[in-house]
């Protein structure tokens, strides 16, 4: 479901309801144009969690909110020469929290 396009919700409770019907994964398949493997893991996902919605993608959470990431960037626009480590240096002193190197390279990548 992440890499593929999505499929709509109405589409989903249609899968769900023909599978409570007793129709088999391939029909449904053959019947919305989707894979089998797609029929199987929307009929899952609602089996397991009650929900046919795609769950919050698993990840770990961002050390920094949005509006302290917005700080960050700005300031590493302005000091775009600046070392990493006087980055970092700078970056835990304002923001007080404790953020890594390779944190603080990432945020310089995604900058662009």
């Amino acid at each position: 479901m992440a890499r593929g396009r999505a499929t709509d919700f109405a589409v989903r409770d249609q899968i769900i309801q023909q599978h409570k019907n007793g129709i088999c994964q391939r029909e449904i398949g053959r019947t919305f144009r989707l894979a089998q493997s797609t029929v199987c893991s929307i009929i899952k996902r609602f089996t397991t969690t009650g929900n046919s919605s795609p769950g919050k993608a698993p990840g770990r959470k961002l050390t920094l909110t949005d509006q302290e990431v917005r700080l960050f960037r700005r300031h590493i626009r302005k000091n775009r020469h600046m070392a990493v480590a006087d980055l970092v240096t700078w970056a835990r002193q304002s923001f007080v929290k404790t953020i890594s190197e390779a944190s603080t390279r990432r945020y310089i990548k995604r900058r662009g």
